[in-house]
Order: C-alpha cells, then sequence, then structure tokens
C-alpha cells in the first residue's frame, strides 16, 4: 500500500498536479522497498562517504551520503530518484577519478520532487 502510494505521488508532479511526499518518508519508502542494492565506497572522496543504488519496481533510487566537512566520516544521505541505468553505470565508470565530478555530473541531476 504504502510502495504503490509513493509510486503515485512521486509521478503526480510530472502530470502537473502539486502534491508531493516528504523527502523523509520517500527516503525511507525507498530504504524499505529497494531492491538490488548496490553501494559503492569511493575512498578518498572529499565529497562522498557512499552512494547507494536501489531498485523500486524497475525504477532507480540513488542515495548519496554526503559529507558536511572534511571530519564527517559518516555524511548526510541524500535521495536521488528516477536514476537512468546509463547515468548509474557511467557513474560506476567514472568515480574512480572523482567521485565529485562524476556524482554531480550523472547522479545529482535527478534530484527528487519531494519536500
Amino acid at each position: 500500500m504504502k510502495l504503490s502510494l509513493f509510486l503515485s505521488i512521486m509521478c503526480l508532479p510530472l502530470l502537473g498536479l502539486a502534491q508531493k511526499i516528504s523527502c523523509q518518508e520517500a527516503y525511507e519508502i525507498v530504504l524499505e522497498y529497494g531492491e538490488n542494492k548496490r553501494t559503492i565506497t569511493p575512498y578518498g572522496s572529499s565529497m562522498l562517504t557512499k552512494v547507494v543504488k536501489y531498485e523500486v519496481d524497475g525504477t532507480l533510487y540513488v542515495v548519496g551520503y554526503i559529507k558536511k566537512n572534511d571530519y564527517d566520516f559518516k555524511g548526510s544521505p541524500y535521495l536521488f530518484c528516477g536514476v537512468s541505468r546509463y547515468d548509474w553505470n557511467s557513474f560506476t565508470y567514472n568515480y574512480i577519478n572523482s567521485a565529485g565530478e562524476a556524482f554531480h555530473k550523472y547522479i545529482f541531476p535527478y534530484k527528487c520532487d519531494c519536500y
């Protein structure tokens, strides 16, 4: 029930309707229902502690754990919705050179439409 509600509410803005889900609720639903999880830990990154991909009903969601400062080893989670498989694969191929640059180029444009 919660998953179908989540998917319908996330699609409403695409249809021109204003109803949105909170980012915290969207994050919790993705963590609960996400499958095919893959975690990347970009060691030495000054921006990211880890990046986790989830799949919910064929749609990719990515949680980026972004550092607040150089001493932040945990990072704060930010959810990115509807990431294309091409961009996810491009990120996984290019993050070794610069995780932050690859994240900004391939994942960041998919910021969720939530509040």
